[in-house]
């Protein structure tokens, strides 16, 4: 795969809030993923630890930028983040994070949805082209997996004798 151009060395941070600000966007935020439950395919796992992630997004003219974004969630299949800017669905994007070993990781994936939310502020799910192994990324324990914003556990399966 070619490497990238990108249209600048420089990260972008799109979104200016403050602490306060974007604990109150948390917040909101978690009101609307209980309502999602049972709605996914991946349990998620809330992902605001890192304060910030690197975002490489491929924009319509084939052009690379680098961004700056909050991370929401984070599942095998996916990760939600909070960026200053609308994001085209389809669009291709690399998410650069560090694993619990401390190794930067490039994620690649693809933009499934981008939902405006306030001020400048866009709730963006990306979807991984290949799955991750969650307990690679976080210390949640399978309780807390399946206990987040996907629903309960699934049916434990019927005993046969």
């Amino acid at each position: 795969m070619p490497k990238p151009t990108y249209t600048s060395d420089e990260l972008i941070d799109t979104l200016v809030l403050s602490e306060e600000q974007w604990h109150r966007l948390s917040e909101k935020l978690n009101e609307v993923d209980s309502s999602h439950t049972g709605q996914r395919q991946h349990p998620r796992v809330s992902y605001r630890k890192l304060a910030q992630i690197a975002v490489a997004i491929q924009h319509s003219d084939g052009q690379w930028a680098k961004y700056i974004v909050r991370s929401r969630n984070l599942s095998a299949g996916g990760i939600g983040f909070i960026h200053g800017a609308y994001v085209h669905t389809d669009s291709r994007c690399r998410i650069i994070i560090k694993n619990l070993h401390g190794q930067v990781v490039c994620l690649e994936g693809v933009v499934r949805h981008c939902q405006y939310l306030c001020g400048t502020a866009h709730d963006v799910g990306v979807q991984f082209d290949t799955a991750i192994v969650l307990t690679d990324f976080t210390e949640a324990g399978p309780e807390e997996i399946f206990n987040s914003s996907a629903g309960s556990a699934p049916e434990t399966p019927p005993a046969t004798a």
